[in-house]
């Protein structure tokens, strides 16, 4: 037998797998196509390049046969193969065969990523532990998280709660032990009433090192002060901490934080090139908590929230007052929201710049040393500067804590009431009523830690730290049921409220479970509504946005601090977020039309963002911080392809990319992701330098008809967005100069054109099916917790009839989910 007998005999078993008629077979191109062109040079007896495809079966779809037919498909498309000296296809013989290969490989890959359309039995994600714990124990978690030392989750199609994904390892195990620990010993610390103190800080303000010789010499410590905003890469002046409250303080609790602050030198004679800040916004004092126990005060922390945030008044030395939450050993830490950016670089820059308003007996000094002593005694450097600070609480502590009144019943531990605690908590951790069974080992590890001379009350903690190890509350798993398919009641209220709260049933969803009356189609609509409309919801809308829209990974690749200083300055990473957030949140409120994702004209900003987008008129300034809703006059903006998040997400940081953003369209919007390409070809970027455009690049590199057959989908879409620039400017051209103008129109694979932004989304809208077919199948994946199949197609379409007349609002999409056969089975 020949080696291209053998290729043929190969193709053939995969086309028969399809159900191919033997007439069908010899008309595919890519049948001939191997036949006439691979196999001679890939025998068992002489693998060219040590790849070998007579042994290839394609009836079998085991890791090891993609690899190889993936290689296939790279060759072929990157023209590597056949080689130069050899007959080559045709272009038409070549596109065909990728077509008909890539088809074979995507059904393989399809069967072995198949839960067979069930949910497989998953763990609870790093974000819902986190959130679990907090609602179980009724703790604060803004300053604290038991799984900041767990592996990272592993993500499909950007999404953390896939079941089969989900894996666990035994570092996992030990952290699990780890954050039990610390969760029950941070629930009940307390052993009697906090008793409310007020401290009191004045003169002695030590800085970080660099800054404390120049405040020394300059003031004496007198004054707390703060020049760079808190996201520099190298601070110097961003967190004005409290060295003399070295343990934080004392007790969880409300404090209330009075500064005697200024804000000086707005008005300072220095120009754009020596500082990097915005003198037209009033200067923004916000308050960050610190870790005490970490010694590290001056720099970033992986926990610090902003909780609070106010305007300073120019040269008027006044009090203001913040009510905050501080956690046991953490202390409030004095920031400039939008501070200067590299203040260590500003130095020398007002030396260079600016050197005659400096007293002449200083201009001579050389070195970062001698000009930042000057600067500061003498210089007009932006800045806040504190005089006093006052902290007075825990405040209104409530006693016995929300946390003991749970756990325990009151401020002390009954021991008489041990069992009937234990199996109170263990029915609210495993989100249903506790077996005997269950409840009997529980008590177990009781008994034996009493024996063993620990008092009652410690060895209750241990029980629930035993709780919370144990598989019935780390998984989400509904008891089997030999008589039917759908979720058990408890089942079903755990699937709710994981979805719609990213967190454990509520009193309201475990009683109707206990009562058997939540798979009601009545009832369950209004419990989708009450979720909906309650706060809870706000971690659906944060963390559905994450895994459809990407935005998880926004920050992953930074934009450039020199060109993008703002993106750093003014913070705009998590304002990006909730500009997106607010956006779907105002949808599910009002049940407006999901397809304003792609027509709305407006959006809700505060007046960082508004600046962003040009549009600051609609802003105030005396409410810079608060999200307001605006209506772009600009109709390049408008939905989410005007949003700056997306347009962040979908960049790679330096720069923007036709490819990425027009990958991310596909595969996010219209729900027809492209094969991966090749591992050997080269990235493609913009040479702002020379004559040649990314459009250009991209033209020759898409002349290969293998290569075009992905990008002719691909980059139409992207140079629609190439008028935005890494963190969501509009711009007109890629260079300062203005050589490189760019043109965002484009022609789709349909023959449609469109002359940009606005434009596409008129013919995305055109495909309106494709895009809410693609966020009803992405609510279905965060909802489910596994990926939706091709024979899912019937019952998502039958979700999608139920609004299709009105439009697609969001909220009733939401809940015919909810009441859908595919949500409330396994």
């Amino acid at each position: 037998m020949t080696s291209t007998t053998r290729i043929s005999l190969l193709l053939l078993l995969a086309m028969s797998c399809c159900g191919w008629s033997g007439s069908a077979r010899a008309a595919d191109p890519a049948f001939g196509f191997l036949e006439n062109y691979c196999i001679e040079c890939h025998t068992v007896d002489d693998p060219g390049g040590q790849r070998e495809f007579e042994t290839l079966d394609f009836a079998n779809t085991h890791l090891d046969t993609q690899i190889q037919l993936q290689e296939i498909i790279d060759q072929l498309t990157l023209g590597s193969m056949p080689p130069e000296d050899a007959d080559q296809p045709s272009d038409s013989e070549r596109v065909s065969a990728i077509e008909h290969l890539t088809g074979v490989l995507e059904s393989m890959r399809a069967e072995t990523s198949s839960t067979g359309g069930q949910t497989v039995l998953r763990r609870l994600s790093r974000r819902e532990y986190r959130n679990t714990v907090g609602d179980l124990l009724a703790i604060d978690m803004s300053m604290f998280d038991p799984t900041i030392e767990f592996p990272a989750d592993n993500l499909s199609q950007h999404f953390d709660n896939i079941g089969d994904t989900l894996v666990t390892s035994g570092h996992l195990l030990e952290k699990y032990l780890d954050a039990a620990d610390r969760c029950i010993e941070k629930a009940l610390a307390l052993s009697e009433h906090p008793k409310t103190q007020t401290r009191s800080f004045r003169d002695d303000f030590v800085q970080q090192p660099e800054l404390n010789r120049a405040h020394r010499l300059a003031f004496n410590y007198r004054h707390l002060v703060l020049y760079d905003h808190p996201l520099n890469d190298k601070p110097e002046g961003a967190y004005g901490h409290l060295h003399r409250f070295a343990d934080g303080v004392p007790v969880d609790g409300m404090y209330e934080v009075k500064v005697l602050a200024e804000a000086l030198h707005r008005d300072t004679p220095y120009n754009k090139r020596t500082i990097f800040i915005d003198l037209d916004e009033p200067f923004r004092m916000g308050i960050r908590p610190g870790d005490t126990s970490l010694g590290d005060m001056v720099h970033t922390q992986p926990i610090q929230p902003k909780l609070a945030e106010t305007v300073i008044d120019d040269n008027e030395l006044k009090w203001y007052t913040f009510r905050i939450p501080l956690d046991r050993g953490f202390a409030p830490r004095f920031t400039f929201e939008n501070g200067q950016h590299d203040v260590r670089g500003a130095y020398a820059r007002v030396f260079r710049n600016h050197v005659d308003t400096l007293p002449a007996s200083v201009r001579g000094g050389k070195g970062i040393v001698a000009h930042r002593n000057a600067v500061i005694k003498h210089g007009q450097l932006p800045q806040i500067r504190i005089h006093e600070v006052q902290i007075r609480g825990p405040l209104d502590v409530q006693w016995p804590t929300q946390s003991q009144q749970r756990l325990i019943g009151g401020s002390s531990f009954d021991p008489e009431k041990a069992s009937e605690r234990v199996r109170q908590f263990a029915s609210r951790a495993y989100r249903r009523p506790a077996t005997a069974d269950e409840v009997a080992g529980l008590m177990t590890v009781y008994q034996s830690r009493v024996a063993s001379g620990h008092t009652p009350f410690q060895a209750y903690m241990d029980t629930l730290k035993a709780a919370l190890c144990s598989p019935a509350f780390l998984y989400l798993s509904p008891p089997p049921s030999a008589e039917s398919s759908k979720l058990s009641q408890h089942g079903l209220a755990e699937r709710l409220s994981y979805f719609l709260t990213s967190s454990m049933p509520d009193e309201r969803l475990r009683q109707l479970a206990d009562e058997g009356q939540l798979d009601d189609p009545a009832t369950l609509r209004e419990e989708t509504k009450r979720l909906l409309g309650s706060r809870d919801s706000d971690a659906f809308v944060a963390d559905f946005l994450d895994s459809w829209l990407n935005l998880r990974a926004l920050g992953s690749m930074l934009p450039d601090p020199k060109a993008s200083r703002e993106y750093y300055a003014a913070g705009l990473e998590p304002e990006m977020k909730q500009e997106t957030q607010l956006f779907l949140r105002d949808l599910i409120d009002r049940n407006a039309s999901v397809l304003l994702f792609l027509s709305g004209n407006y959006s809700f900003v505060n007046r960082d963002l508004a600046k962003l987008y040009g549009i600051e008129d609609q802003v105030p300034v005396d409410a810079a911080a608060d999200f307001h809703r605006v209506v772009f006059r600009d109709h390049r903006r408008g939905g989410l392809l005007g949003q700056a998040s997306v347009l962040t997400v979908s960049a790679n940081g330096i720069e923007t990319s036709p490819v990425i953003r027009g990958v991310w369209l596909l595969e996010n919007v219209l729900g027809t992701p492209t094969p991966p390409p090749p591992d050997d070809v080269p990235s493609l970027d913009p040479d702002v330098r020379g004559a040649k455009s990314i459009r250009d690049q991209l033209d020759r590199h898409s002349e290969s008809a293998a290569c075009n057959l992905c990008h002719r989908k691909i980059d139409p879409l992207g140079f629609a967005l190439e008028g935005f620039d890494p963190i969501g400017r509009v711009r007109q051209t890629y260079d300062a100069r203005g050589k490189q103008k760019i043109d965002t129109s484009g022609v789709l694979p349909g023959g449609e054109t469109f002359a940009g932004p606005a434009e596409l989304r008129q013919r995305l809208l055109e495909r309106k099916e494709f895009f809410v077919r693609t966020v009803t199948n992405r609510l279905l994946s965060h909802g489910l917790g596994r990926r939706i199949e091709p024979t899912d197609r019937a019952a998502v379409d039958a979700i999608l009839d139920q609004v299709k007349a009105d439009d697609y609002p969001m909220a009733d999409l939401i809940t015919a989910i909810v009441t859908s056969d595919l949500f409330q089975q396994r």
